[in-house]
């Protein structure tokens, strides 16, 4: 939802946001009659460096969100993170499996942390199940399995959304929580401190096991510009939990993330 570049958890937060707060300069929701739609937005994001990290940096993205209707019941959708294949139960349910990619992680740059290997991009395939509580709540659960053995581990997220237009204003409010659970060899792949691999004093080494390991909240807006165009912005922050915010790698266990930018709609 992890010591990678936070950026990217907050982003992927963004983006599922994106899609829904830009759809009202378009009545409010896609119809599901449409066979596709797609929004592009580009942002600047100012964000700790990585999870843990008391030094932050502004970074600019681009996105893309679309989704093309197979059949009545089925949908093909694609972001940031990856692709993945929507099943319409029913008004309230809906199932499905996607992939996401974990960006590589760099640590040669750290430098109270010396001697800590790199890790490569991980790309993870799992399923999802999401109940529209009603208009405006919605919950989801999801596992993602990794498939290429970066971290040879699997990861879980409870999901809440909830969609809010502020009285009097063209503001939409999207707020999310979430929360991750993972096994052990996730954790200790992105929390966990192994001396005899990456050279660390044997003083400083740091084992895990399954476990939360981090709470993410955040709030999103968009204020339509025209038919096509929106303003858009975020406030979130990662909290850090359990085991994983007593590893000496988390500096702060507590991350801050904003970002300002602007969404179109085709």
């Amino acid at each position: 939802m992890k010591y990678f570049n936070v950026k990217q958890t907050v982003f992927s937060l963004l983006l599922s946001a994106t899609f829904v707060a830009t759809v009202p300069a378009k009545e409010n929701q896609l119809e599901l009659s449409e066979s596709w739609g797609l929004v592009l937005s580009g942002l600047l994001i100012w964000t700790p460096k990585f999870i843990g990290s008391d030094r932050y940096e502004v970074k600019g993205e681009a996105s893309i969100d679309g989704h093309f209707r197979l059949s009545e019941y089925s949908t093909l959708f694609v972001n940031n993170s990856g692709v993945g294949l929507n099943f319409q139960r029913s008004d309230h349910w809906h199932m499905g499996i996607r992939s996401n990619v974990r960006p590589n992680q760099d640590r040669s740059n750290i430098k109270y942390w010396d001697g800590l290997s790199n890790i490569d991009e991980a790309f993870e395939l799992g399923p999802y199940l999401s109940y529209q509580i009603n208009e405006r709540l919605e919950m989801s659960v999801s596992g993602l399995f990794d498939v290429s053995e970066t971290h040879h581990g699997w990861v879980a997220n409870l999901n809440l959304s909830h969609k809010y237009m502020i009285p009097k204003t063209s503001i939409t409010m999207t707020s999310l929580f979430g929360i991750d659970y993972a096994n052990k060899n996730y954790n200790n792949t992105y929390y966990g401190v192994k001396p005899l691999i990456n050279g660390i004093p044997i003083r400083s080494s740091y084992g895990l096991g399954s476990g939360f390991n981090s709470a993410s909240f955040g709030s999103f807006f968009s204020y339509p510009h025209s038919d096509n165009i929106a303003l858009i912005g975020s406030i979130s922050a990662i909290a850090i939990i359990g085991a994983a915010n007593n590893s000496p790698i988390i500096k702060q266990d507590t991350l801050i993330s904003v970002g300002l930018g602007v969404a179109y709609t085709f």
